[in-house]
């Protein structure tokens, strides 16, 4: 499976000021450090929780086709149910029904296709940081805050998830049973 992410806008998933004051340092004076800090932190949480923050274009290939008549989306949230699109070998089909809610899906409705799936759809939370979730957005500050503070720690032990992060993440991010 590989997993394309297309971002559809420019804005950062932070509020700089917020991050400074989170951070307790001037945002002039760091600005550069805390938006390449909240940047990364932000990157974890999107891949660690298998989430987009802001609007993004996702586009999943599957070289065999899906293994069950269900296929869960791997990037949360759905957008718009309407914005999933599927092509089979390069033909678009419609015999499939959209699972919304925290963790979206795909069911096929005629057994599961064969061959070359693409499956393009939105995710994201919204245009702009506003739109984020208020515990997403502390957590972003958070792991910017905790890089921050470690800046220049050479034991390599000390630069992990901050803890709030990590419980964050483990909120949004789905569980399976193999």
């Amino acid at each position: 499976m590989i997993i394309q992410r297309a971002p559809l806008t420019d804005a950062l998933p932070f509020d700089l000021a917020t991050v400074a004051e989170h951070c307790r340092a001037e945002a002039s004076e760091y600005e550069n450090d805390l938006t390449r800090m909240a940047s990364a932190a932000a990157s974890e949480l999107e891949v660690y929780a298998q989430l987009a923050l802001l609007e993004t274009a996702i586009t999943v290939t599957l070289e065999r086709g899906p293994a069950r008549s269900v296929f869960d989306l791997p990037v949360a949230p759905l957008i718009d149910a309407m914005s999933v699109a599927v092509k089979v070998d390069g033909v678009a089909v419609d015999t499939f029904a959209v699972i919304t809610g925290q963790r979206p899906a795909i069911r096929f409705t005629n057994g599961r296709p064969c061959g070359l799936v693409v499956i393009e759809y939105q995710a994201g939370f919204g245009e702009t940081a506003a739109d984020l979730p208020q515990d997403i957005a502390n957590a972003i500050c958070d792991q910017a805050s905790a890089l921050f503070d470690l800046r220049g720690a050479g034991d390599g032990k000390s630069n992990g998830m901050s803890p709030h992060m990590a419980r964050v993440a483990a909120r949004y991010r789905r569980v399976t049973l193999a």
